[in-house]
């Protein structure tokens, strides 16, 4: 990791005090925040990471265990005893990875060690070199741009490219298992189910994401464009990001989703062969899960929130309902303190229908005072394909499970629920 960061340098120096803007996307797990932040990635005016935010703090030991609160939170005190040098690894990875989507490859040699830094956080213990897996990369990525006529600045299909780099890495008897990416279901058909995690411990959770072309974010970028990070559990560190970030307008865009379809998403997830987030000391209890692998049992999926031990042995549906209330309680309570610059939107209307779609990215557009137009508009107005999902959204597939998800539902997330605008079950779609 220290050799990739080096090379993969010069970065924006002082990253996390250059950001005058932070727009926080916090969700419950399974809430549709990957697919909202994928649309907003279209938009010139925004400045994103590449995946999720919780890798960063794996890397500067801000994770749980080591942070010593039990749980995914976080607070200010945190960054006041971050180590100096810790700090700075954190700001240079921040920066090196902070950008925009381009349409080319402005430089070859960047985006090799980009995509390499990013699939070896994703397999961290594989006894794989640098230099033998750019030699592969770069042999799959000739081969590509001779078999398709693409030209030396051009990588369209990145799907593609994943897969192939992964088959040619499995030639060589590297366990790397495609089915633990987010590639069209045609392209790892022939591998195995895992039963599960990737390896002893994670940095990136699967189901991974896939280089692509990416502009590094400049300093005018940060002095002028909003920078939006993602992660459900980042409901839990919301003062711990105003401290990380001390000269950046913290804004929040609450998405939320009915309960019944975030506990259903949940609870697929938890049975998927990815998502895995924590490795646990003893063993899970919990009713229909990992039944199968003794391994998995050791492995929390999505957010931990404080005080999930006293779940530990309870049945699946109970876990993820008490995931999705935890959540949507800790913003409510930040909101609350009024600290905090305030949207909230329903994935349910994202996912509506294209004029739902349109008028409530629009609204997020004005509220982000960033123009809805050009690529943004055109992505919007067409619409996405499902990312890092189970299963495409659609509506009412939560009610397959009717009377296992109701049996979850207690009064603390009914309240929480019509708190949120979910009173009448009517309107869960």
């Amino acid at each position: 990791m220290a050799e990739l960061r080096e090379l993969r340098g010069p970065a924006v120096s002082d990253f996390t005090s250059r950001v005058r803007c932070l727009i926080v996307i916090v969700s419950s797990s399974r809430g549709g925040s990957s697919m909202l932040t994928e649309m907003l990635r279209s938009s010139d005016g925004l400045v994103h990471l590449r995946a999720e935010f919780n890798p960063f703090l794996r890397i500067a030991g801000l994770d749980f265990p080591a942070s010593g609160t039990g749980s995914d939170a976080l607070g200010p005190e945190h960054v006041q005893w971050l180590d100096p040098a810790v700090r700075q690894v954190l700001d240079r990875e921040l920066a090196l990875d902070a950008g925009m989507p381009a349409t080319r490859i402005a430089d070859t040699t960047e985006f090799e060690l980009d995509a390499a830094w990013r699939f070896f956080i994703q397999w961290p213990h594989l006894d794989l070199g640098l230099a033998e897996w750019t030699t592969v990369a770069r042999a799959v990525l000739g081969r590509l741009r001779e078999r398709h006529g693409w030209a030396p600045d051009e990588l369209p299909d990145v799907d593609g490219f994943q897969a192939e780099l992964i088959d040619e890495l499995r030639a060589r008897s590297f366990p790397v298992n495609p089915r633990f990416y987010d590639l069209p279901e045609r392209l790892f058909s022939h591998a195995t189910c895992p039963d599960g995690p990737p390896g002893p411990f994670v940095i990136e959770e699967p189901p991974f994401v896939l280089p692509r072309p990416w502009r590094r974010a400049t300093a005018a970028d940060l002095a002028a464009n909003p920078l939006v990070i993602k992660a459900p559990s980042n409901a839990y560190r919301m003062n711990f990001l105003r401290a990380l970030f001390p000269n950046a307008r913290l804004r929040v865009l609450h998405l939320t989703r009915n309960p019944a379809a975030s506990v259903n998403g949940l609870y697929d997830g938890w049975q998927h062969p990815g998502f895995h987030a924590h490795r646990l000391a003893d063993p899970l209890r919990i009713k229909d899960y990992a039944s199968h692998s003794e391994e998995e049992r050791h492995w929390w999926k999505f957010d931990l929130p404080p005080g999930w031990e006293a779940l530990a042995d309870r049945p699946l549906t109970d876990v993820c309902a008490f995931q999705w209330r935890s959540c949507h309680e800790a913003i409510l309570s930040d909101v609350a303190n009024g600290s905090a610059d305030y949207l909230r939107v329903r994935f349910e209307d994202v996912i509506r229908g294209a004029d739902s779609r349109v008028q409530t990215v629009r609204r997020i557009a004005d509220w982000l005072g960033v123009p809805f137009d050009g690529g943004f508009s055109r992505t919007v107005h067409d619409g996405i394909g499902p990312v890092v999902a189970t299963a495409p959204p659609s509506p009412h597939r939560w009610r397959r499970r009717a009377r296992l998800i109701h049996s979850s539902l207690d009064q603390r997330v009914l309240a929480t629920a019509e708190e949120l605008g979910y009173g009448s079950e009517a309107d869960w779609i």
